[in-house]
C-alpha cells in the first residue's frame, strides 16, 4: 500500500518558501541544504497527487553529514537517472518523474535543472498536471538566462494548465513561448496551432487565422496540408458579411490573400471559373506574396471540410439508419483530438450497410494515403475488410467484434455497452461476491445488458439469486419486493440496470426493502448526467465511463470544444464522441508502436492485450449525496 503523506496548509507554505531560491542562492546553497531542499519538494509533490510505487526501490534518507567527495555524489546518482531514462522509454511516468527529482536533489547547476524539467515532462505524460506545473514552476525560478529551457518549462506549464481547464492561463505561456528566439520550429508550430484552438473557442476567429496562417512556413508534408484543412474549415465556418469586415483588418498580406480567396471561391462554384478569378486577383494584387499551396487546395476550398481532408487517419464509419448520428459523433471526437494534439489529420469514408462497398472503400483509402483506419464498426463491414487486408497494410481499430477475424495489426476496441456490464461481473467476483440479484428495465438495451451479464457472471461462477424487470418511468416497488423477497446475504449485490431518468425510482425502491445490500449499475449508460435530483442515488456504484458523468475532468479542452462542434448532442452521440477521442489516440500509439503502458483516455484506462484488443478498464465511482466520489476499487463485500 502506497500512503501519500499530507501536508498541512501551513507546513505547504513553508516548504514553498524553502525552495524559492534564487540562481545566486542556488550556487552557493551547501549539497546537504539542497538535497532537504529536495526532499521537501519529492514530498510535496506526492502530496499533489504524483503516484508513488511501492515496488520501486527507494533511496535511503541521506544522513545529516553527506561526504564532502562530489564525485561519490555524481556517481551515485547516476544509475538513478538512467534507470528514470529506461522508465520513461517503457511508459512508467510516474515513476520516472519520482526517480529524476531524486536525482536532481543530488546534483547542482545545469543538471539539476535538467533532471527537474525531465520530472515535468515525465509528470504531464503520467496524467499529472498538478504536479507538472509545480516542477515546471521551480525550473522557471531556478533557471537564469536559459531560453531554451525557459521555453520547455512554459510549454509544459501550458499542457498542464490546458488539461486543468485554465486556458487563459495556458495561452499567456504560449504567446510567451514564441518570443523566445530559441524556440525549436516544431514547438513554435504546435503552440501556434495551440492557440488557434484556443481564440476559436473564445470566438476570436481572426487572430486564430492569423496563428494558423503564420505557422504555415513552419510546416512540410502532410503537417501544411492539415494546416490549409484548417484554415479551410475555419473560413468556411464565415458569413460572408464576416469575411468582407475581416478584409484589411490584418497586417499581414497573406491573411489578406487567404479572405479574398475564400470569397472568390464562395462567389464561383465553377472550378474553372474560380482559378481564373483566383488568377486574376493574384494579378491585380503583385504585392501580395504567394500562398503556398496546390490547385487542389483551391479547387476545394468551398467544399465541406469533413470530406476534404487527406489526412493519415481514415475513419471508415456507417452512415445510413441509426448509426449516422452515432458515426458523425465518432469523426466528430476523432477530429477534435487531432485538433487538439496538432496530429494526423482524419479523413472520414462512409459506408452504407453494404459490406461489399465498405470492403471498396477500405482499398480506396488505401491507395489515397490512409496511414490505420478506425472502423469498421458493424460485424459484417469488420468481416468484409478482413477479407480484402493483406499483410503489409494499413493497421485497423475495428470499432467491434468479430467472430473468428484475428489478424496481425488489426486491432479492436469495442463500443459496445455489454463492456461494463461483463466488467461488474469480472470485478465483483474477483472481490468477493457470489450471489447476484439483477433488475433491469422492459426494453432491448436493458435486455441485452442484463444477459450479458448474467452470461459473464454464471461462467466465472456466481449464483443469480433473481432476476426481475420493470416498465419504465412507473413505480418499481413492487418489483423490488419480488426481487429481494429473501434477504440477500452478506456476499450478495443487485445488478441494475437504468437510464438516468429512473436512476432515483429504482434506487428508492431497492433501499426501501433493504438498506444495506450493495448497487451496482452502468447506470448512467444511458445519460450524459445525473439526475436532477441524485440525492436518491446516494450508495449506488458504477464503472460507467468518468466522460459520461463529467467530461471537463477527463479533457476539458475537448469538452468544449464538442459543445460547438455538437450543439445538439444526444446523449448517446456524447458518449461516442468520447469514444472518437479514445480512438484517435490510441491510433497514434499504433502508428507510433507503442502498445507499452495506460492511456488514461475519456472513457476509462485503455491498454493494448497480447490478442489484438484494446482493453478498456472503466472507473468505478459512487454517488454519495448527489455527487460522484471516484473510488480506487469495487467495495468488498459488506464494506
Amino acid at each position: 500500500m502506497v500512503i501519500h503523506k499530507r501536508i498541512p496548509d501551513r507546513g505547504r507554505a513553508s516548504v514553498i518558501e524553502h525552495l524559492r531560491l534564487s540562481p545566486y542562492t542556488l550556487l552557493m546553497t551547501t549539497p546537504a541544504t539542497l538535497k532537504a531542499s529536495f526532499r521537501l519538494l519529492m514530498t510535496l509533490a506526492l502530496a499533489m497527487g504524483l503516484s508513488a510505487c511501492a515496488s520501486m526501490p527507494h533511496k535511503a534518507p541521506p544522513s545529516s553529514n553527506p561526504p564532502p567527495v562530489e564525485t561519490a555524489t555524481a556517481a551515485s546518482q547516476i544509475p538513478l537517472a538512467e534507470r528514470a531514462d529506461q522508465l520513461m522509454i517503457t511508459g512508467h511516468y510516474q515513476e520516472a518523474a519520482k526517480d529524476y527529482i531524486h536525482a536532481a536533489a543530488d546534483v547542482r547547476g545545469q543538471a539539476q535543472l535538467d533532471y527537474l524539467m525531465k520530472a515535468a515532462q515525465a509528470s504531464l505524460q503520467g496524467q499529472k498536471p498538478q504536479v507538472a506545473i509545480l516542477l515546471a514552476n521551480e525550473v522557471l525560478r531556478l533557471q537564469h538566462g536559459n531560453a531554451t529551457l525557459r521555453g520547455a518549462a512554459l510549454w509544459v506549464r501550458a499542457q498542464g494548465l490546458m488539461d486543468q481547464g485554465q486556458t487563459p492561463s495556458a495561452k499567456g505561456n504560449l504567446e510567451e513561448i514564441l518570443t523566445i528566439t530559441s524556440t525549436p520550429q516544431e514547438v513554435r508550430a504546435r503552440a501556434m496551432g495551440t492557440l488557434a484552438t484556443l481564440y476559436t473557442q473564445e470566438g476570436h476567429e481572426l487572430t486564430a487565422l492569423n496563428f494558423l496562417i503564420e505557422r504555415d512556413s513552419l510546416l512540410g508534408g502532410d503537417a501544411i496540408a492539415e494546416n490549409h484543412r484548417r484554415i479551410h474549415a475555419l473560413l468556411d465556418q464565415q458569413s460572408v458579411a464576416k469575411l468582407q469586415n475581416w478584409q484589411g483588418r490584418s497586417g499581414n498580406p497573406l491573411v489578406q490573400e487567404w479572405i479574398a480567396i475564400a470569397l472568390i471561391t464562395r462567389q464561383n462554384p465553377d472550378p474553372q471559373q474560380r482559378q481564373t478569378a483566383i488568377r486574376a486577383w493574384l494579378a491585380a494584387h503583385p504585392g501580395h506574396p504567394p500562398i503556398n499551396f496546390s490547385d487542389d487546395d483551391a479547387t476545394a476550398a468551398g467544399a465541406s471540410a469533413l470530406n476534404r481532408a487527406p489526412g493519415g487517419v481514415c475513419a471508415l464509419l456507417p452512415s445510413s439508419g441509426s448509426y449516422g448520428p452515432l458515426s458523425q459523433a465518432i469523426a466528430a471526437g476523432m477530429e477534435t483530438a487531432a485538433q487538439l494534439r496538432s496530429g494526423p489529420a482524419v479523413r472520414i469514408l462512409r459506408s452504407t450497410g453494404n459490406p461489399s462497398y465498405t470492403a471498396v472503400l477500405f482499398e480506396r483509402g488505401i491507395r489515397e494515403g490512409c496511414k490505420i483506419f478506425v472502423g469498421p464498426w458493424l460485424p459484417q463491414d469488420i468481416n468484409a475488410v478482413a477479407a480484402v487486408r493483406k499483410p503489409g497494410d494499413p493497421p485497423v481499430i475495428a470499432l467491434g467484434t468479430a467472430s473468428d477475424v484475428q489478424q496481425p495489426g488489426l486491432y479492436t476496441l469495442s463500443l459496445s455497452r455489454d463492456v461494463a456490464a461483463q466488467q461488474i461481473a469480472t470485478q465483483s467476483y474477483a472481490a468477493g461476491y457470489r450471489h447476484a440479484y439483477v433488475l433491469y428495465p422492459q426494453d432491448s438495451s436493458g435486455a441485452a445488458i442484463q444477459a450479458d451479464f448474467i452470461t459473464a457472471w454464471k461462467h466465472l461462477g456466481g449464483d443469480v439469486g433473481g432476476v426481475t424487470t420493470y416498465l419504465p418511468g412507473r413505480s418499481l416497488t413492487s418489483e423490488a419486493q419480488q426481487l429481494l423477497s429473501a434477504p440477500p446475504g452478506r456476499h450478495s449485490f443487485v445488478f441494475l440496470v437504468t437510464a438516468a431518468k429512473n436512476a432515483n425510482s429504482a434506487v428508492t425502491a431497492i433501499r426501501q426493502i433493504n438498506r444495506t445490500v450493495p448497487i451496482f449499475s452502468p447506470a448512467l449508460l444511458h445519460g450524459a448526467a445525473l439526475p436532477s435530483d441524485a440525492q436518491g442515488l446516494s450508495g449506488i456504484e458504477s464503472v460507467d465511463m468518468p466522460w459520461i458523468i463529467n467530461p471537463g475532468q477527463s479533457w476539458p479542452q475537448a469538452s468544449l470544444l464538442l459543445r460547438t462542434n455538437l450543439p445538439n448532442a444526444s446523449d448517446a452521440q456524447w458518449r461516442m464522441a468520447a469514444f472518437g477521442l479514445d480512438a484517435y489516440r490510441m491510433a497514434e500509439r499504433v502508428l507510433d508502436q507503442d502498445m507499452s503502458g495506460r492511456l488514461n483516455g475519456a472513457t476509462g484506462v485503455l491498454r493494448f492485450a497480447a490478442d489484438g484488443r484494446i482493453v478498456r478498464d472503466m472507473e468505478w465511482m459512487k454517488v454519495e449525496n448527489g455527487r460522484v466520489v471516484p473510488l480506487s476499487g469495487v467495495p468488498g463485500p459488506g464494506a
